[in-house]
């Protein structure tokens, strides 16, 4: 049997929904923890018994970043979602989607995951994405982490998944912008962070009710060659800047191609450093840190392919 983790967006909080997208991912690693409410009293050193406690599943997904199921994991994120077709005469099958965070006391749609293996089968009910790291190294594919926090796990049934067909992007296709210049970067990650509560257990209920995001964190590092001082004096000066990471895969049709591009227009520097040895070239090592954009526009990712919606 294949194994595989499929994708399908629930209508409402808690309604399970059968795949739509399935995903052949590295690696799956989401349990399902309860607390057992334990019972002491004095007249014993040990526990008397334990009742059903509340119920949390949390996890991680490896992948590489391919161009059609990134959308949900960005969905899964982020929130909100418009899609629209930048030709739709000559290039009837390309559609864009841009992609931005959701606002406050808003949450994103929740997915159903079903993960099948060896002739078995597991279904997550309401997950949504506490973060995403998105990772660029010379000669690699690149490869997405996602973090996942869902309500419960029941039983499922195996599947016969169809697997993505798109080539997943690789450091070839990869482009990063500083300030609208262009970076020779020998490594690259950033990570959003939704940083949701896992503690939304009202009373009558042993599973979250609804998911509760916390304050919205993109972070990221960078290994960059020293060419000039204009990083070190950036880092130093608190200058801020903006960054643009680009994606750009195999062609659509009429010129179009899988792409991703995420745009950051204010970060700050948080940390520098670059380690001297020898005749070595000076790599430097920077974090980086978003911000709210000043001119009220949205921090976004914009994914084109052949998807009609998320």
């Amino acid at each position: 049997m294949t194994r595989y983790l499929g994708l399908g967006k629930e209508s409402s909080f808690g309604s399970p929904a059968p795949p739509t997208r399935f995903i052949d991912p590295l690696r799956i690693d989401i349990s399902c923890e309860k607390e057992p409410v334990i019972r002491r009293s004095i007249a014993s050193r040990f526990p008397l018994d334990a009742a059903s406690g509340n119920v949390v599943v949390t996890g991680e997904v490896e992948l590489h970043a391919e161009p059609e199921s990134i959308g949900d994991l960005l969905l899964m994120l982020l929130g909100r979602v418009e899609t629209s077709q930048p030709d739709p005469a000559n290039a009837p099958n390309v559609y864009s989607h841009v992609f931005t965070p959701c606002d406050l006391g808003e949450t994103p749609p929740t997915y159903t995951l079903e993960i099948g293996f060896e002739q078995s089968a597991r279904r997550i009910i309401s997950a949504i994405l506490e973060s995403l790291e998105l990772e660029l190294a010379p000669g690699e594919y690149a490869s997405a982490t996602a973090s996942v926090i869902a309500q419960k796990e029941e039983e499922s049934s195996p599947l016969t998944p169809s697997l993505p067909q798109t080539r997943p992007w690789h450091s070839g296709d990869a482009k990063v912008m500083i300030n609208d210049v262009e970076a020779e970067l020998r490594a690259f990650s950033i990570e959003i962070n939704n940083n949701p509560s896992t503690e939304h257990h009202p009373i009558g209920s042993r599973y979250l009710t609804e998911h509760e995001l916390g304050e919205l964190e993109i972070t990221g590092s960078m290994d960059v060659k020293f060419a000039d001082r204009s990083h070190l004096d950036r880092f130093l000066n608190d200058d801020e800047a903006s960054i643009k990471i680009t994606l750009t895969g195999a062609e659509i049709e009429a010129g179009y191609r899988n792409a991703l591009e995420i745009e950051l227009p204010r970060i700050v520097y948080s940390a520098w450093g670059g380690e001297i040895s020898g005749a070595e070239p000076i790599i430097q090592s920077i974090d980086f840190e978003a911000l709210k954009p000043s001119d009220g526009s949205p921090i976004k990712a914009t994914l084109t392919n052949r998807v009609s919606g998320y």
